[in-house]
């Protein structure tokens, strides 16, 4: 087997259960984000930090739409660690809790997805791997009409659309979000 044949890009989508509400009282609910990093095989070795999802606003079970794509060699270890925010407009982000993966076992999983608590908060992170494909394109044409206000006499709704795509999951058939519409 060449080098080539034994490295893959590989996907990586992210979501979450449960998350502990650290938002503080009278202010709502968490704001949500997930920022991943590659660790490094060794000591000497430097993380990298691959990116961050955006922020899922007023939830507590995140199902981010950003994904993350990896370089994965066959038999070498490959961790991920995945920690959690709350996004704080004014001040520091707040640390809802942190998890690791390796890549490897997420592979090997059910579904391909591995979950863990959130070591430093409560909840439960979900990853899920695949390997990266590209699918081309695809052309919508969409519009909303006499959408329904379902905030009340004085409140404003914010609707927003999402496209998912079924993938298997650990419970079976399962929807990924691929994109979600801004509010």
């Amino acid at each position: 087997m060449t080098e080539a044949e034994e490295t893959m890009k590989v996907q990586l989508y992210i979501r979450a259960h449960n998350l502990k509400n650290v938002a503080g009282a009278f202010k709502g609910t968490s704001d949500p984000f997930a920022v991943v990093t590659v660790l490094g095989n060794n000591r000497s070795a430097k993380p990298e930090v691959l990116g961050k999802t955006e922020v899922m606003k007023n939830t507590l079970n995140p199902d981010w739409t950003t994904t993350f794509e990896v370089d994965y060699e066959l038999g070498e270890p490959k961790n991920i660690l995945v920690k959690v925010f709350d996004e704080v407009r004014k001040g520091d982000n707040k640390p809802m809790g942190s998890a690791q993966f390796c890549v490897g076992s997420v592979l090997g999983a059910k579904g391909n997805t591995k979950a863990k608590k959130l070591a430093g908060g409560n909840g439960t992170l979900f990853v899920r791997a695949q390997k990266a494909k590209d699918y081309g394109s695809l052309k919508l044409k969409m519009s909303g009409v006499k959408i329904a206000n379902t905030d009340g006499f004085f409140g404003k709704s914010d609707p927003y659309y999402q496209i998912t795509k079924k993938v298997e999951g650990l419970r079976g058939s399962e929807y990924d979000v691929v994109h979600r519409s801004e509010v």
